[in-house]
């Protein structure tokens, strides 16, 4: 198994030495200011501009997590998690925040490695929650969330 895998099932710490459940636990300032997460979190086959280093997929690690059932349930409990973080918080809620980028990798990681359904729930979910705070995103971001 590889160490992705293995930190999306539980099993091992990442390189910042955190276990999925450690980053499940962090508070709203920690999932804030903690820019070293998300990759590990929500990972895709696309490098990350703003964490150089951090993983990236290959054709062999999609397939083993796209068999895990349990990195699978932990890539959905994570997505609710971030969710819930979206809800209690409004401060990304402008024209310009980092949180948008990580939006954009929850969908294509979950669709990427859970499915389409999964990936298209938390888009439906998300859409909801934004409502009319729509016109406050610029059109570009849109489009990453629509197309991602």
């Amino acid at each position: 198994m590889s160490s992705l895998c293995s930190f999306l099932t539980g099993h091992e710490t990442n390189s910042s030495g955190w276990l999925l459940s450690h980053v499940w636990k962090f508070n709203d300032t920690q999932i804030e200011n903690t820019h070293t997460f998300i990759q590990w979190v929500f990972p895709t086959d696309e490098p990350s501009r703003a964490t150089p280093g951090s993983p990236v997929l290959d054709d062999e690690q999609i397939l083993e997590i796209q068999n895990s059932e349990q990195a699978k349930q932990n890539l959905s409990k994570s997505a609710d998690w971030y969710f819930n973080f979206l809800r209690r918080n409004n401060f990304w809620r402008k024209p310009h925040d980092h949180n948008h980028l990580r939006i954009t990798r929850v969908i294509k990681s979950l669709r990427l490695l859970c499915g389409d359904d999964e990936a298209d729930y938390f888009k439906e979910q998300f859409w909801q929650l934004l409502g009319t705070d729509i016109s406050q995103i610029p059109s570009r971001t849109i489009e990453y969330w629509e197309d991602a």
